[in-house]
């Protein structure tokens, strides 16, 4: 059980506390949501109800969850990262780089500098299999970045490994 805050609503940016943590979280909600956000879509390739669309939010939900963990982390003083020793994370590791990349372009709707170097990196294009008669389907997406694919579910499952190694390494897990 977390211990009670003040929270306040700050001027357009919904509610604060008074250490500034959203809710009076830390890092550790960003990652609880990234492990959600990889449940979500393993749930899209095993199969759900929901069009293409909610299956690509889905997934671009999940890298975003899992490159802001990096800021999470730098902003926590409790997790004694720094956004430096985040930053050297994802730049020294070619999942985080697509990651990151997959992040950025969906926030931006462009992606104007690239982790990976392709600005051009992008979800190229899924399978679907329509489960008839039951409302529900499962999809496969494919990312493509600097002349390679890439299984979005394979690049979701690594890169939380990866994150999970760097906890770990650094006693946060």
């Amino acid at each position: 059980m977390l211990p009670p805050v003040h929270c306040v609503h700050a001027r357009g940016r919904g509610p604060m506390c008074e250490d500034r943590t959203v809710l009076g979280h830390g890092w550790q909600m960003q990652w609880a949501r990234v492990c959600r956000r990889l449940d979500d879509v393993r749930a899209v390739y095993a199969g759900r109800a929901g069009g293409t669309d909610a299956a690509v939010d889905t997934v671009l939900s999940f890298f975003e969850a899992a490159h802001h963990l990096k800021d999470w982390l730098g902003n926590d003083p409790s997790s004694g990262i720094t956004k430096a020793a985040g930053d050297s994370l994802i730049n020294g590791s070619q999942i985080l780089r697509l990651a990151a990349d997959l992040a950025n372009g969906s926030k931006h709707l462009v992606l104007t500098s690239s982790r990976t170097g392709d600005t051009s990196t992008t979800i190229a294009r899924n399978d679907v299999t329509v489960f008839v008669g039951t409302g529900t389907s499962a999809h496969r997406f494919y990312v493509e970045s600097a002349g390679a694919e890439y299984d979005v579910l394979q690049i979701a499952e690594t890169a939380v490994d990866e994150w999970s190694r760097f906890l770990t390494a650094q006693k946060l897990l």
